[in-house]
């Protein structure tokens, strides 16, 4: 592929992923329900940028890591990760920051009265358990969108011109997409990108970063709720 071709790859990313994060960060603070959170976002973080390679770029998908890569030879990798990440995952689960900001659900009308009504008092995964399955089963088509978006189209994107500094800036944009999080975890987004981002080119595949987020994300709000002040 020439350096043309590369350059307004690049360029094309660089505009798109700009605009779609500087969206997201407004559209996410106001979104008043559920549905129109995950809507919003498979459109921004998604369908754009799946458009543009499409028919931008007429590429196929797999150039931006949408692909199984060889992601089986990091499996190892994932394990030692989630390993190393369980423990503190599993001591600031206790913090009164996480405790009041997840499972993320229970600010959504459609969770909130019928489902954490009575939260903390009764434990949502076994009062409403397929509900639940449904908010953490969506949560993850979300999360693989985001992993598309973040360790796919921009990294790979960005990497034909600027080479591994491209793990650096999907970092940061990374990071600005937890705004209203605990401050703990905006900060530690920015390591966590870094990490997912090698992973990401090494495999040639961003899947092995969505395995690796949607279960730590659905073991992290099980400890939240196990881990919640009044379970009695």
């Amino acid at each position: 592929m020439g350096k043309g071709k590369n350059k307004f790859v690049t360029f094309v990313v660089s505009v798109v992923g700009a605009a779609v994060v500087a969206a997201l960060y407004y559209f996410n603070k106001n979104a008043i329900s559920y549905n129109q959170y995950l809507v919003g976002n498979l459109i921004g973080i998604f369908w754009i940028p799946m458009l543009s390679i499409l028919f931008l770029f007429g590429e196929e998908p797999s150039s931006f890591g949408f692909s199984l890569g060889s992601w089986r030879r990091i499996w190892i990798v994932l394990v030692i990760a989630f390993a190393a990440l369980f423990p503190v995952m599993l001591y600031v689960s206790h913090w009164q920051g996480f405790q009041n900001y997840y499972p993320l659900f229970k600010w959504y009308p459609e969770f909130k009265y019928r489902v954490f009504a009575d939260y903390p008092r009764l434990n949502p995964f076994t009062t409403a358990p397929m509900t639940m399955l449904f908010a953490e089963a969506s949560y993850g088509m979300y999360m693989f969108c985001w992993e598309f978006f973040f360790r796919g189209y921009l990294l790979f994107g960005l990497h034909r011109s600027i080479g591994w500094s491209a793990i650096l800036v999907q970092a940061i944009a990374f990071g600005i997409l937890h705004a209203g999080k605990p401050g703990i975890e905006i900060i530690a987004s920015f390591g966590a990108g870094v990490i997912l981002g090698i992973i990401a080119l090494n495999a040639k595949s961003f899947m092995p970063g969505f395995v690796l987020h949607w279960v730590a994300s659905i073991t992290f709000d099980i400890m939240i709720v196990a881990g919640r002040p009044h379970s009695s």
